[in-house]
């Protein structure tokens, strides 16, 4: 692995010095910079309970009052980049129980006479196709709607301070839940479901809202982030699949390939990070933290953007 990166920053370096051969370095640096920038704020706000879609449609505008907004960014292939990155990163957190969760759905069908081993797995895999049905509907049905949204910073203002409300209701009531991941029923894939079909929004965090969803539910912190970010895994590969033809026929990834890969990477590292961060202030209980950000953050794109 380590050889292989090598490699790669190496074939970075010598593309970097044959651009500034070429005298095309200042927009190449610009547009690794901004992007770079937004593979960060992506990679972290996708677990961080802040919204990542809000966060992005934010920094783009605020790039764009400073002039310094490359107008490809707007196009479907950054979003899907970015995305992938994130998806891949919290695929690989819980690599282990993807693979549990695999084996016991199709051994669960394949081998009748075991079912019983494999029983538990089966139904929690369910349970997760039910909690995803609500977003996946939603996001067929109101697509239009849900894309002008993202054009629209002082509406991301909005969601934002409801983004902030569901984290003081966890700061309030939610860390009282006793129940397990065994205890885990169809009322709760339903209720989390619900509310990750609110989190379409941007400004309305996913993990912040379907952790609303299953600790007021009188789930335990643990059993209701680890539903939480199974959920987004289908949800996020939907999505991917849906853009996808738009993503091969982009006219932007000869052109601007170094700055995505690069918005790849940091995405997906950073995401990465940020789970460990947000599980730690899970078992703290400090979500309130979270929750004053978004409140203020809220406060301010409604004034001045």
């Amino acid at each position: 692995m380590f050889i292989l990166i090598n490699h790669v920053l190496l074939y970075f370096y010598f593309q970097l010095s044959y651009n500034v051969c070429r005298g095309e370095n200042m927009e190449l640096i610009k547009n690794i910079i901004i992007y770079g920038i937004l593979g960060a704020i992506q990679g972290f706000s996708e677990p961080i309970p802040i919204s990542s879609s809000g966060h992005l449609v934010i920094f783009q505008s605020i790039f764009e009052k400073m002039n310094l907004m490359v107008p490809q960014l707007n196009d479907v292939t950054f979003e899907v980049i970015v995305n992938t990155g994130s998806l891949l990163a919290i695929m690989y957190y819980y690599r282990h129980d993807i693979i549990r969760l695999f084996t016991a759905f199709f051994s669960y069908i394949q081998k009748p006479k075991k079912r019983k081993y494999y029983e538990k797995d089966f139904r929690y895999c369910i349970l997760l196709i039910v909690a995803t049905i609500p977003a996946a509907v939603g996001g067929f049905v109101f697509n239009d709607k849900i894309e002008a949204a993202f054009s629209n910073p002082k509406l991301v203002g909005c969601m934002l301070l409801i983004t902030a409300i569901f984290l003081l209701s966890i700061h309030k009531f939610g860390y009282t839940g006793k129940r397990s991941t065994k205890n885990l029923n169809l009322f709760d894939a339903l209720r989390m479901g619900l509310f990750q079909l609110f989190a379409l929004l941007p400004g309305i965090s996913r993990s912040g809202s379907t952790l609303t969803g299953g600790m007021l539910g009188g789930l335990n912190q643990k059993s209701a982030r680890d539903f939480s970010f199974f959920m987004f895994m289908p949800v996020s590969i939907g999505a991917i699949i849906l853009k996808l033809k738009d993503f091969i026929t982009s006219n932007t990834l000869q052109t601007l390939w170094l700055p995505y890969l690069i918005s790849f990477f940091i995405s997906g590292v950073i995401t990465y990070l940020a789970l460990h961060i947000l599980f730690k202030l899970l078992e703290k209980r400090k979500l309130i933290v979270f929750s004053r950000y978004c409140l203020i953050l809220g406060i301010l794109v409604v004034l001045f953007l």
